[in-house]
């Protein structure tokens, strides 16, 4: 089975698993999308975050479609902009990108919803539409510290909206308290992508931004 990108690994979650209609809203989305490119590309050495801003740091892309789209987009850029200003910018487009990208390797189709504007995106194989859920969900109920990159998915899920993750095993207040003591432990650029993302979210309910 092809290893999943957080990419990969947060649209699974962001459209069930079996029939691949929408859970989140574009908007959720877009952001959780946008968190997991650009963690994509700190855990292949592409980009770097110092002081909240986002850097470059290879010539090269790394060969994962959606997240080397987001590359070319930072290394096009002049000046370096914080991770949240980032977030920001690439939510709208991202949900097509990664969905178009996903088409395109074979591991899913594009359906039409009925009297609805998106699409639903049934999986090929169930095995590996599974796999997101069964990663992040492991990393919350091993027994060891969860490795980053599946740390990074669960809160990044989290912190987008999908709020089903660990139920009906754990409350708000038990999810709450291991995001916080996740969060402390990833290396200090991860956590500040994941902030980044907190904060997007955060503006989008205030705004009420949710389509």
């Amino acid at each position: 089975m092809r290893r999943l990108t957080l990419v990969d690994s947060f649209f699974f979650l962001g459209h069930d698993e079996f029939t691949g209609r929408p859970s989140l809203s574009r908007t959720s989305l877009g952001i959780g999308l946008a968190g997991a490119a650009l963690c994509d590309l700190l855990f292949t050495d592409r980009i770097t975050v110092e002081n909240r801003k986002v850097r470059a740091i290879a010539g090269r892309p790394a060969g994962i479609p959606t997240a080397d789209h987001v590359f070319s987009e930072i290394v096009s850029e002049t000046g370096t902009h914080s991770v949240r200003d980032w977030v920001d910018h690439l939510r709208g487009e991202l949900p097509s990108v990664a969905a178009g990208n996903l088409v395109a390797l074979g591991l899913v189709r594009q359906a039409p919803m009925l009297l609805r504007r998106r699409h639903r995106y049934p999986p090929e194989d169930l095995l590996v539409s599974t796999a997101a859920r069964s990663k992040a969900r492991a990393a919350v109920f091993g027994v060891d510290r969860p490795d980053p990159h599946a740390a990074c998915l669960a809160l990044l899920a989290w912190t987008a909206g999908v709020d089903d993750l660990c139920r009906p095993e754990l409350g708000r207040a038990q999810v709450r308290a291991w995001m916080e003591d996740t969060h402390h432990g990833l290396p200090r650029r991860i956590s500040d992508v994941v902030a980044g993302v907190a904060a997007v979210a955060a503006a989008v309910v205030y705004t009420g931004d949710r389509k």
